[in-house]
């Protein structure tokens, strides 16, 4: 075990926004700042148990418990950045490079939750009325460069079919999951 990585574990977690928005929301119920407590040592001891990890792995794994415990499905890549700096912070916490993984911690960006935000989501309890919620859903949401839905649905027109990625989207927040998208705030 090296003591400075679990220090550097919490910190990584500690600023990312995903992570602390699901606890604040308690989208794991009231137990949800005793999870993201809990996440620092399960994550610590996969870095003990594994070799070698990719920050995909870290990622991957990352995701999996944010779906499990809290009921959070992070769909803006943060996972895989957070993967990238827990590898980087591993590696010199094995080195004993003790003070430059200090260094790095202190200037780790603080997490910021006016970054993050609910979309409310319209009630889909009559299956009739779903294509239409679904439709006035769709040109609701802000278009980001590299987003895949259609120019039709920006303005007003009806979309065209969803994709599976899409509709699995749709069918997640309707069964109350948090779904976090990468996106440009909206002010």
């Amino acid at each position: 075990m090296v003591p400075t990585f679990k220090k550097a574990v919490g910190v990584a977690l500690g600023s990312w926004n995903p992570l602390q928005f699901a606890v604040q929301q308690e989208a794991g119920g009231k137990e949800s700042a005793a999870i993201a407590e809990w996440m620092v040592g399960i994550i610590e001891q996969y870095f003990y148990d594994n070799e070698d990890l990719e920050p995909e792995e870290v990622a991957d794994y990352l995701a999996t418990i944010m779906d499990q415990e809290l009921n959070t499905l992070v769909d803006d890549e943060s996972d895989v950045e957070i993967g990238k700096c827990l590898c980087h912070l591993y590696q010199l916490c094995v080195a004993g490079n003790d003070a430059q993984v200090m260094d790095e911690l202190s200037k780790m960006p603080k997490c910021d939750l006016s970054l993050c935000r609910i979309q409310e989501q319209p009630d889909v309890e009559n299956e009739d009325n779903a294509p239409l919620l679904v439709a006035a859903h769709m040109s609701g949401l802000q278009l980001n460069e590299g987003d895949k839905l259609s120019a039709n649905t920006c303005n007003g027109q009806t979309p065209k079919e969803l994709t599976d990625l899409e509709r699995q989207h749709l069918e997640d927040e309707k069964d109350g999951w948090t779904v976090i998208r990468k996106g440009n705030k909206r002010q």
